[in-house]
């Protein structure tokens, strides 16, 4: 948008509505992800090329399917795609589809160096114990893994137990990010969970008697929850020391079960913006810091930890002392989500693996890489991902704007800016364009702002051209990540 003015009525329309977060899937979400039958071989040779003028390190994700069945069904407010666990068999199938997809891409990461690895959902820690050494073999029959890599599980509560987390750091694994998502018994009890408080301080004193950096993720804006009860689950889970805290606004959409039969139970955006401030507020009291929209550091951590794979996913591209630096995302598995993002002279692709398991199975069964469909990267949507993922950091670096891009980030988008800075959510300096105050609650309003010319443009074009869509899109919603809150 152009216009100041105009941008101060699309904040005045939209700001009392629920926005959907993009820490994930940046610009566009995947329902423009419209491109079918992707030359896969092609998509990896212009990968190479662009590696070749800027080195690209994998941040990589490896995805599980499947989750515990809870009624209401994906726990009442989950969007993303997952299967029905039902046993051991399962899982020990899908390992072997796994490792038939890496086989697939084995030749075409021939060298690569890995920066970070990231285990999601579904729910990563429904393997038996004896089954994370056989993750981490699949991982290494592709990759070299370095010593000292990042290596994160994520899970929930009553699926940990001593002996799986032992396996774990012996396998390699070197942090546990937890989906707690509250602690109160009746807000367990609407989403249809099976856990219980005392699972969660049990996992964390696992986690802390084996060296293991850990983190967990809280929800706010339950339906039925209230600032007493949200204030009470955040001092519990900081009074344990938890190096990190990833604290975000409940997601509604879709056919979810708080979408459609609780959306009257809901807080509405004012009390959830009221929730949002006095969260952050607690957390700082607590001895937390502020790192990102969502996501809290202790000060004091005894145990160190970078959380270098949602770093990296903001901040894809850099700068070392021999010049520009890459970092792609590999979606390995059941609905990864691969972001392979060229150079920004020439941008790349994202997409997204089979969202139904027999899908995921039949590709392979068949030699073809299991890919449902993806996006092809223009210039202008390139450079508004990066910007989205930069704002998670709550801050844009105009000089590596430039850097890469030959612009200026302040410049490109000058109304935005000056009518966000107006409303006090945004300041601009001469290196850098910073969220503040109640900014960042409404960061998602702020990205939908950014994107607005561009995306109207899309949905113009596709209006234009008939597609057929073969597949239900998953929605993406609030994880991570990568970069992200989890997905569990």
């Amino acid at each position: 948008m152009r216009d100041v003015q105009a941008v101060h009525a699309f904040v005045e329309k939209h700001r009392r509505r629920r926005q959907s977060n993009k820490v994930l899937h940046g610009h566009p979400s995947p329902t423009h992800w419209l491109k079918l039958d992707i030359a896969m071989d092609e998509v990896l040779r212009t990968r190479a090329h662009a590696n070749q003028e800027i080195p690209k390190q994998v941040n990589l994700y490896v995805g599980t399917p499947y989750c515990l069945p809870t009624e209401p069904d994906r726990c009442g407010f989950c969007l993303f795609p997952s299967e029905i666990y039902t046993g051991r068999r399962q899982l020990d199938e899908y390992l072997e589809y796994l490792e038939r997809e890496g086989d697939m891409f084995r030749d075409h990461f021939a060298g690569a160096r890995l920066a970070s690895i990231y285990f999601g959902g579904g729910t990563a820690n429904l393997y038996k114990a004896d089954q994370y050494a056989r993750l981490m073999d699949i991982v290494r029959g592709v990759f070299d893994i370095p010593p000292q890599i990042e290596v994160t599980l994520e899970g929930i509560p009553q699926t940990f137990s001593h002996d799986k987390l032992l396996a774990m750091k012996q396998s390699g694994m070197t942090r546990i990010s937890m989906g707690v998502q509250v602690l109160d018994d009746e807000l367990i009890k609407a989403s249809g969970r099976k856990q219980h408080a005392d699972q969660v301080f049990q996992t964390l004193e696992w986690c802390e008697a084996l060296g293991l950096p850990a983190s967990v993720d809280l929800i706010f804006g339950w339906p039925k929850q209230t600032i007493e009860r949200m204030v009470r689950d955040l001092e519990a889970i900081a009074a344990t020391g938890v190096n990190h805290i990833t604290h975000y606004e409940l997601n509604v959409a879709g056919r979810t079960d708080f979408s459609r039969n609780r959306r009257d139970e809901l807080p509405s955006t004012e009390e959830n913006l009221e929730m949002y401030r006095i969260g952050k507020a607690v957390l700082e009291a607590c001895g937390y810091t502020q790192v990102t929209a969502y996501d809290f550091e202790r000060r004091d951590a005894d145990l160190p930890s970078s959380y270098l794979y949602e770093e990296l996913f903001r901040r894809p591209f850099q700068s070392d002392e021999n010049g520009p630096i890459g970092f792609d995302a590999w979606g390995w598995g059941y609905a990864g989500i691969s972001f392979f993002f060229g150079t920004p002279q020439s941008p790349g692709w994202a997409f997204m693996n089979q969202v139904r398991i027999d899908d995921y199975f039949r590709c392979i069964r068949e030699h073809r890489f299991p890919v449902m469909r993806g996006f092809h990267y223009a210039h202008a949507d390139l450079r508004l991902h990066l910007l989205f993922q930069e704002l998670q950091g709550l801050a844009v670096d105009r000089a590596a704007y430039r850097r890469f891009f030959g612009l200026d980030v302040v410049e490109e988008h000058a109304a935005v800016w000056d009518a966000f800075g107006d409303l006090g959510w945004v300041a601009v300096s001469d290196d850098r364009v910073s969220v503040r105050g109640d900014g960042v609650f409404y960061l998602p309003l702020l990205q939908n702002a950014l994107g607005h010319d561009r995306l109207r443009q899309m949905r113009k074009k596709q209006r234009a051209t008939t597609v057929t869509v073969a597949e239900p899109m998953p929605v993406l919603a609030a994880p991570a990540t990568p970069a992200a809150p989890t997905r569990v």
